[in-house]
């Protein structure tokens, strides 16, 4: 059977990257990548995928909206609407999916965070082949 992933849900400075870090770390559940790197102000890592952060700005970026304002705005089937009518590239998305749907290349299951999916989350749900456990 395969395995599901996780998806870790909380704005910026809430712990994600805490929390991430004990399942990846702690219990081997992986990101794939590239991931942002570690920084100043989290100098153990993000845990996010590069792709996934471009994809969820870029479904953001088509309606307006930025992971600071607007979000009240953001349409899951509007984001859908564009991926399928070619209004977004949705480059990024697809080289996550070819990670996040194919369980045969994972040994465990995936975390994907990224305080974005608080927004885009419900875009992503129907990209998956398999509904991923969320932690909030």
């Amino acid at each position: 059977a395969p395995m599901p992933g996780v998806v870790v849900l909380g704005m910026h400075r809430s712990g994600t990257s805490m929390l991430s870090g004990l399942l990846v770390k702690g219990f081997g559940y992986e990101t794939g990548g590239p991931l942002i790197g570690a920084s100043f102000d989290n100098e153990k890592g993000f845990y996010e995928r590069i792709d996934v952060v471009l994809q969820n700005d870029e479904f953001m970026s088509a309606q307006n909206i930025g992971w600071s304002y607007n979000v009240i705005d953001y349409d899951s089937e509007k984001a859908m609407h564009h991926k399928d009518q070619g209004k977004i590239t949705f480059n990024e998305g697809k080289k996550a999916l070819k990670f996040l749907n194919h369980p045969n290349i994972r040994h465990t299951p995936y975390l994907q965070k990224d305080p974005r999916m608080c927004i885009c989350l419900p875009t992503w749900l129907e990209l998956l082949d398999e509904k991923p456990a969320v932690l909030f």
